[in-house]
């Protein structure tokens, strides 16, 4: 397929911008980026896509997703961080169904395509909320996801007894750091590659040290990218870990 008569930024090594520009696709995969002109005199018998006052740009690449909560948006937005977690969010993520899981994954890659973005990463996916079917959304859509299976054995937010999960999302070791392992057993790889299975380690005070470094040295092991919130303001922070100390 060609698509012709595009702006085309192509933000590669020279940024260069393809006014009246044509993008030739094969199969998944983009084979060739030019000016119109050239593009569909090579390749005269290809079908045409015409894109006149359109602009063409890499995919979108969110990197902090939790698609659950897509099915809560405005819920209780008034309150702050805490208390929006402990007394709203979390309760009802704490009665969620494998079902629910399914459609909000499902919810939430449509609006990211919509929006051009091509590739997510899922920060903690809990237990309950049938990571299977996550990946499932995933394969089905045709998006790339690094998928963050939870690490959790802890009850409580940063440490304080007060500010506890709902009873529903707690995970004890064996549920999430070797669920995490199943998960990437299973699903890592598939759908072309586009799955890669991560480990979401959650806020320091959601697990005691020794998770924390038996899953270090799981993941180095078997080569694993991990993703944890670190700091109350739950900043984000991804490793990337290759093995051999690197």
């Amino acid at each position: 397929m060609l698509y012709t008569h595009a702006t085309i930024i192509t933000l590669n090594a020279r940024r260069e911008i393809f006014h009246d520009g044509a993008l030739l696709v094969r199969g998944i995969s983009i084979a060739s980026i030019g000016k119109t002109t050239a593009l569909t005199s090579q390749h005269p018998d290809e079908p045409i896509v015409a894109l006149e006052g359109r602009i063409i740009i890499p995919g979108l690449i969110i990197t902090h997703m939790h698609t659950a909560q897509t099915l809560l948006r405005g819920t209780a937005d008034d309150l702050e961080l805490v208390s929006w977690l402990c007394e709203r969010i979390w309760p009802l993520q704490g009665n969620f169904t494998t079902e629910d899981g399914y459609c909000a994954a499902r919810l939430s890659i449509a609006e990211m395509l919509k929006s051009g973005t091509t590739c997510f990463l899922e920060s903690m996916f809990a237990d309950r909320y049938g990571f299977d079917g996550l990946c499932r959304a995933v394969e089905e859509s045709g998006i790339r996801g690094c998928l963050g299976k939870i690490v959790m054995d802890v009850g409580t937010y940063a440490s304080d007894p007060k500010w506890a999960m709902h009873s529903g999302l707690i995970e004890d070791r064996e549920t999430s750091l070797l669920g995490a392992l199943k998960m990437h057993e299973k699903w890592n790889g598939r759908a072309d590659g586009r799955i890669k299975v991560w480990f979401g380690a959650r806020t320091p005070g959601g697990y005691v040290d020794s998770v924390f470094f038996q899953a270090r040295s799981l993941f180095i092991e078997a080569r694993l990218a991990t993703t944890a919130h670190f700091a109350s303001e739950m900043h984000l922070c991804v490793l990337r870990v290759r093995g051999g100390g690197k």
